[in-house]
């Protein structure tokens, strides 16, 4: 694939060996040339950044970064060895903000050293977990036993007089996910905040290593069970690309009318437990109403609510009976029906509104630098969706409507959260219209060896990327997820201090509406 991009960054001495699989281009790039390569990026492309992650290969180490490259279709995949007997890379955070967690990432599992970052801490493992142990390394397996050492906790420095810290979690009342807060406050405002989210740490992508090709979809359908479809979808579309399988034409477009079902039941589950926090609990109730109706529609579709099981590498697990196509159109025109009906009701709500107006916000500056996605980084004036900038499944066709608004407090992601419903029942009409006859699957028996791929989807919560590689037996070797969730954490953080006090807390954070399970995988 030639872009312009290209042809500029070819002339870097630093740029060498591109080549390109499908909408990813990769290129090899020099690890002390990083920074430079990444500032023209930035500067003169437009690309954004999307991942950043590490690899053993062959017992020597390598960077990973990801790049969206929208106005071309494309990802730009840039891979830089490190010295195998000490791993070093210079810092990326003064040009990508976001890269702050990425490379405490990268530090904590392959034991990379980054020059110059700002706090370079421990992120995801436990306290206990003990130096100089690195879980990505090739000669640690997934049943090794690890010994516990004295705990390393990240706390905010003493409170001076005056100032109160509000610890919350991790352990919490009702479903909510683990995760452990300590709010600082001044009065009612607060003006600090420690968040940590990874007390869900499974283990995913180290498991995934070996696993039999039918097995992958069932354990990327565990990260988050509410976008198990949108995880398993990125993941088999990574494999189908490894494995050069066309789906058949009728099973993208069940998967996109099966990945809109999901991004229906989500947002209704948004709005339900929105209003929660703000105590409107009539409009709680009518909307877990129209989630648990589409969850019923998916079990009839799929024989599961949450869709497990759906997805399978080459299309899908089964295909729809002669009476499903219209039973969908019937059961979605209700709710749609039902869905207008409440939502002008939702707006005109005086005291839901006042709770979400100019609480919690997030520059459309923070969201750029951070690199939110989803209906997160929409409310905040950034014009991304997968769906529309890198259409996959049959969304080329289908073309998805991009809400998105620029005052980046929770009211703008009600709102946007608000039309991407409206968006999701057209998308599933013009699916449902143009639904083809034929098979629903393509037979893949094995991955080709020392090969790697890209697979991503437009989750309810945001872009997730799944990047796959495999050794010389076809086995995957390495299994790298970004998830929408780790993408929107760091912002998260960002929009609890400033202007809101203690009351607005449960507001903002259900505004975001993470997935802890999904941030940590």
């Amino acid at each position: 694939m030639d872009t312009p991009l290209i042809s500029e960054l070819t002339t870097l001495k630093s740029a060498r060996d591109w080549s390109a699989n499908g909408a990813e281009i990769r290129a090899r790039v020099d690890a002390p040339a990083l920074p430079e390569v990444v500032r023209a990026l930035l500067t003169r492309s437009g690309a954004a950044f999307a991942d950043l992650f590490g690899r053993e290969r062959d017992g020597a180490l390598e960077a990973h970064l990801i790049f969206a490259l929208d106005a071309d279709g494309a990802w730009l995949h840039l891979v830089a060895p490190l010295a195998a007997a000490a791993p070093e890379m210079p810092t990326l955070t003064e040009i990508i903000p976001a890269a702050t967690w990425y490379e405490r990432e990268l530090h904590d599992e392959l034991g990379v050293q980054v020059r110059g970052h700002p706090w370079l801490a421990r992120l995801r493992l436990p306290a206990d977990f003990p130096r100089g142990v690195f879980p990505h390394r090739g000669d640690f397996a997934w049943t090794r036993e690890v010994p516990r050492a004295e705990p390393e906790y990240l706390t905010l420095a003493p409170a001076p007089r005056g100032v109160v810290d509000y610890p919350l979690g991790p352990v919490r009342e009702g479903v909510v996910e683990s995760a452990h807060y300590t709010l600082r406050t001044v009065g009612e405002e607060i003006v600090d905040v420690a968040f940590r989210p990874f007390y869900k740490h499974r283990g995913v992508e180290k498991r995934a290593e070996g696993l039999p090709l039918a097995h992958l979809p069932l354990v990327a359908e565990r990260i988050s069970g509410t976008s198990a479809f949108a995880h398993s979808l990125a993941l088999c579309q990574a494999l189908e690309t490894l494995a050069e399988v066309d789906v058949p034409p009728r099973a993208e477009r069940l998967r996109v009318i099966l990945a809109e079902l999901e991004r229906l039941y989500n947002h209704f589950a948004y709005h339900a437990e929105l209003c929660q926090a703000t105590g409107l609990v009539v409009g709680q109730a009518q909307m877990e109403i129209l989630k648990e109706r589409v969850l019923r529609l998916n079990a009839s579709l799929a024989g599961h609510r949450y869709l497990f099981g759906a997805n399978v590498v080459g299309g899908l697990a089964f295909d729809w009976d002669v009476d499903a196509a219209p039973r969908v159109q019937r059961e979605l025109s209700a709710l749609r029906g039902e869905f207008e009906r409440l939502a002008p009701l939702l707006l005109g709500s005086p005291s839901h509104l006042d709770r979400l107006e100019a609480t919690g916000i997030l520059s459309p500056d923070q969201a750029r630098a951070y690199g939110a996605v989803g209906p997160i980084a929409r409310a905040s004036g950034i014009d991304r969706d997968a769906r529309r900038d890198h259409p996959y499944a049959a969304y080329a066709d289908l073309p998805a409507d991009v809400p998105v608004l620029s005052d980046g407090d929770a009211l703008a992601r009600m709102k946007v959260r608000l039309e991407e419903i409206r968006a999701s029942f057209r998308l599933v009409e013009l699916a449902l219209d143009r639904l083809p006859p034929g098979a629903v699957r393509a037979a893949v028996d094995a991955l080709p060896a020392r090969h790697a791929a890209l697979g991503w989807a437009e989750s309810p919560r945001g872009e997730i990327l799944h990047w796959v590689a495999t050794d010389a037996q076809g086995a995957v070797e390495r299994w790298r997820v970004r998830s929408a969730s780790f993408a929107n954490a760091q912002v998260f953080a960002l929009a609890i201090p400033g202007r809101n006090i203690l009351t607005d807390f449960p507001i903002i954070e259900q505004s975001f509406a993470l997935s802890y399970a999904g941030c940590d995988r």
